[in-house]
């Protein structure tokens, strides 16, 4: 279930799940190591279960950056940076998917650049959110569990990323794509590391397209400190 009609308090919500289960089989940057999962106890022996995982600051779909992950200035900004001010805000969701440059690989239709030229035309919504996500076509290839390769990851131009970074109101910016930044690079996390970097977004294509420019996005990051990144609980809540 990615969806869930709610109430809460005398308000009705169309609830998506943006956050997809990690399992041992996930597909992760190439080069980065695979989840592990080993026994501490076994019921059988001691009476209660108690596994031990192995998992890297980056392998959750979603999953945030800390400022210490890609900028040397900031090391001692950890993930525990992100406290409720980045949790819960009106947000805004761009689907660039259909772009023509957006290419198809694999049947998956997707953009690989987003460039400013993608982003002005919602300035004056921009200027109205707390958040920002930005929907390539990348989600799907995510959910599909497809291998990962560092040239076919969309990315933030760097030009697209020092004008989201001038909206000042705007604490989070997602994307379905594993890295804001192409192979090589950390130009767009540099420019963005006083925002909420979120990542590997899933099921953005589910938020209604009719609500798109006005739904609220709860973004709850696993405050672990001195951490790189860690893994994020994502809602879009759409109120009928």
């Amino acid at each position: 279930m990615i969806s869930k009609k709610i109430k809460l308090g005398d308000k009705e919500f169309f609830v998506i799940d943006l956050t997809h289960p990690l399992s041992l089989d996930q597909e992760v940057y190439p080069g980065d190591p695979k989840p592990k999962r080993k026994v501490f106890s076994d019921i059988h022996e001691t009476g209660w279960h108690h596994y031990i995982h192995e998992l890297g600051d980056h392998h959750f779909q979603p999953h945030g950056d800390a400022p210490n992950h890609q900028n040397p200035d900031s090391m001692d900004k950890g993930f525990e940076v992100f406290n409720l001010d980045y949790c819960f805000n009106p947000a805004l969701l761009i689907d660039l998917s259909e772009s023509i440059n957006a290419e198809v690989v694999d049947g998956i239709r997707f953009l690989k650049e987003i460039s400013k030229k993608d982003l002005t035309p919602f300035e004056s919504l921009f200027l109205e959110k707390g958040a920002v996500l930005l929907r390539t076509g990348y989600d799907k290839w995510l959910e599909k569990n497809f291998p990962h390769k560092p040239e076919l990851l969309p990315y933030l131009s760097p030009e697209a990323a020092a004008y989201l970074a001038s909206f000042k109101n705007i604490k989070v910016v997602g994307t379905d794509s594993l890295t804001v930044d192409p192979d090589g690079s950390h130009t767009a996390h540099q420019l963005l590391k006083e925002k909420f970097i979120v990542e590997s977004m899933v099921h953005l294509h589910a938020i209604p397209e009719e609500s798109r420019s006005a739904f609220d996005l709860q973004t709850s990051p696993v405050r672990i400190i001195g951490a790189t990144g860690g893994p994020v609980t994502a809602y879009a809540f759409v109120e009928y």
